[in-house]
């Protein structure tokens, strides 16, 4: 019995596991409140994949009630961390513009000049220059006790930008 316990009690340990995923958010608040922009990477998990995409979408959209964003221009201009520009096309029926598909490789900071996009509900938006940094989400899990225990699932130990989260390690 006692066998059975302690191996219960490694198997509950042992099966904990860390999660974390990378992505990218402007620096700072872009001053709109009405669009939610971010970069996704080619792997969520990996620090070092490119990016993959740019998305923006509005704040409204919700799985029950979802809210188109058009971006008006045809292109948007990239400037990766060593100053290299970058020009990638949008498509404007959708808010997101695919970069890695069109040769943009970026696994570094970065700013994007997006311009204008325009909402469902015909609101014309123009979009500052931001400058995106690469941040990270770390979380710990335990599929065996969160199972057990469904009011005390994951557990949140870092959630801002890559560089934050290397000082915190040290």
């Amino acid at each position: 019995m006692k066998k059975i316990l302690i191996s219960l009690l490694f198997l509950i340990i042992l099966t904990a596991c860390v999660s974390t995923r990378y992505s990218y958010y402007p620096v700072s608040s872009y001053g709109i409140k009405k669009v939610s922009i971010s970069a996704g990477l080619a792997n969520a998990e990996d620090e070092n994949s490119p990016v993959e995409y740019i998305g923006v979408s509005d704040v409204r959209s919700n799985v029950n009630t979802p809210h188109k964003v058009k971006i008006l221009s045809s292109t948007i201009k990239i400037i990766d961390s060593d100053n290299k520009e970058y020009i990638a096309k949008t498509n404007s029926n959708s808010g997101y513009i695919h970069i890695y598909k069109q040769g943009v490789i970026i696994t570094d900071d970065f700013k994007a000049y997006i311009g204008k996009v325009q909402l469902d509900d015909g609101t014309i938006i123009d979009i500052p220059p931001l400058s995106f940094k690469k941040n990270v989400y770390v979380e710990s899990y335990n599929p065996v006790t969160d199972t057990i225990n469904a009011g005390a699932r994951t557990k949140r130990l870092f959630n801002g930008t890559v560089e934050d989260y290397k000082k915190q390690k040290k």
